[in-house]
C-alpha cells in the first residue's frame, strides 16, 4: 500500500495520475500539491475512492506549510510533475524557468525530508522526477537544436535529485528520472495523432494512460531502472494497464 504525493497536480499529467491513483487499491492517499485546491479529475472512474484525494494548497513552493509537512510525513513516494514547459518558456526570463523547474524540485525534496525526520520515518521513500528525452547529465553532453537551455537544466536536475537521494539513501531514498517522449492524450485527436507521428521518429511517443500507469507502478513497486525512458514507461504502463483490465 502506498501513499503518494503528487508534486503540481493540477497539471496535464498529474490529473491522470491522480485518477488512476484514485481508482488504483494500492494506493491509499493522494496528497496533491498546487497553488489552488485539486479537485477529484473529470473522467475518474465509478466507485473510485475519492476519499483519498487530500488536496494540499501551497502559496510559496520553496517554504511549506508545517500542516502540510506534517502530512507528507507519511507518504510512501512522491512523482514531480511541477514544471514550465519548454513551449511555455519563450519571453519568460530564464531565471524564472530555472526557478520553478529546479529550485522547486530541490525545495521538495528538502522539505519531505525534513517532515519524515521529524517524524522519524526511516522507510523507503521513492521519488520519480518527471524529465524529458535527450536530457544530458555532463555541461558538455549533446543537446537537441532547439531550447539547449531548457533541456540541459533538466538534465542538471535529474543530477540534483540523484544526488539527494545518495546523500539520504540511510533514511529510505530512492530517485529515478522518467523521461517520456511527446506525450499523447486520449483520444489523441487529429492534429496530435499527426503531430505524434513526427515525433515518434524523433523522440518518441506515449499515451497519457500508459506513462501515469507505469510511472504509478514504479512508485509503488520499486524502479525497474534508471532512468526510465520514453520506451520502459510504454513498456511498463501497457504492461499494468493489461493487468488492471483482467484483475485479480
Amino acid at each position: 500500500m502506498v501513499k503518494l504525493i503528487v508534486g503540481g497536480a493540477t497539471g496535464f499529467v498529474a490529473s491522470e495520475i491522480i485518477r488512476q491513483s484514485l481508482a488504483n487499491p494500492k494506493v491509499t492517499a493522494i496528497y496533491a500539491l498546487a497553488r489552488k485546491p485539486v479537485a477529484v479529475p473529470e473522467g475518474t472512474a465509478p466507485g473510485a475512492d475519492t476519499s483519498k484525494l487530500k488536496s494540499l494548497v501551497v502559496k510559496d513552493f520553496e517554504a511549506y506549510p508545517e500542516d502540510v509537512k506534517a502530512q507528507l510525513a507519511d507518504a510512501d513516494g512522491a512523482i514531480w510533475a511541477l514544471a514550465i514547459l519548454p513551449q511555455k518558456t519563450r519571453g519568460m526570463p530564464f531565471e524564472e524557468v530555472k526557478k520553478i523547474n529546479q529550485t522547486y524540485t530541490l525545495a521538495a525534496l528538502k522539505q519531505i525530508e525534513e517532515a519524515r525526520a521529524a517524524k522519524g520515518q526511516k522507510g523507503t521513500f521513492r521519488f520519480l522526477y518527471i524529465s524529458g528525452p535527450d536530457t544530458p547529465r555532463t555541461p558538455d553532453g549533446p543537446t537537441p537544436p532547439v531550447f539547449k537551455e531548457y533541456i540541459r537544466l533538466k538534465g542538471r536536475i535529474e543530477v540534483d535529485c540523484l544526488e539527494f537521494a545518495e546523500k539520504h539513501r540511510a533514511s529510505g531514498w530512492e530517485t529515478a528520472a522518467a523521461k517520456p517522449g511527446l506525450v499523447m492524450p486520449n483520444p489523441p485527436g487529429l492534429l496530435m495523432t499527426v503531430v505524434g507521428a513526427v515525433a515518434g521518429l524523433i523522440a518518441g511517443k506515449i499515451g497519457i494512460r500508459e506513462l501515469a500507469a507505469a510511472m504509478v507502478d514504479q512508485v509503488s513497486n520499486g524502479f525497474e531502472k534508471e532512468p526510465l525512458e520514453n520506451v520502459d514507461l510504454a513498456r511498463i504502463g501497457k504492461t499494468t494497464l493489461d493487468k488492471q483490465q483482467v484483475g485479480p
